[in-house]
């Protein structure tokens, strides 16, 4: 990870098996600036961070620098960006070098083992729900201050009760 890397890009780092960060690696969960909630990133960001670094990055959509992130374990290691691409080559080497069928199987049973999976009726509720609160005047709202680079302003509240 280069740079600046926000919102659903953090949910997709929270994905990934391994991370490396560069120095200058930036991440933050926005959504909540925005109008939205980080609903169907949520599952792995908690899974990557843990429950409390999750409550608190998500509500105060604080940027981590890369140091931050390697310290609650966003990120396995950091480097120079210049050294990005032979990192990158060193883990995929070291990767090539397992048998694949045990890489899969491994990986698999390390998501069973820690209850990592979604499942489609979970999945299904995380989209339904975010698309309701993209809807919401609060969302449109942050959508417009976004774009406009200017500071959210307070629209009614619009929650489903």
């Amino acid at each position: 990870m280069q740079g600046g890397c926000f919102g659903g890009g953090t949910g997709i780092v929270a994905a990934c098996d391994i991370v490396v960060a560069a120095e200058d690696a930036i991440f933050s969960i926005t959504e909540a600036r925005w109008g939205l909630m980080a609903g169907i990133i949520l599952p792995q960001l908690c899974r990557a961070i843990g429950v409390r670094n999750l409550r608190r990055y998500a509500l105060s959509c604080e940027r981590l620098c890369a140091q931050e992130a390697l310290r609650i374990g966003f990120a396995h290691e950091i480097c120079k960006v210049e050294e990005l691409d032979a990192i990158g080559v060193r883990i995929v080497e070291t990767l090539l070098m397992n048998a694949p069928g045990a890489t899969a199987s491994t990986k698999l049973r390390t998501l069973r083992i820690a209850d990592a999976f979604i499942d489609d009726g979970l999945l299904r509720d995380l989209v339904q729900e975010h698309a309701v609160a993209r809807q919401s005047a609060e969302a449109a709202e942050g959508t417009a201050s976004f774009l406009q680079k200017r500071r959210r302003l307070r629209p009614p509240d619009d929650r489903p009760r």
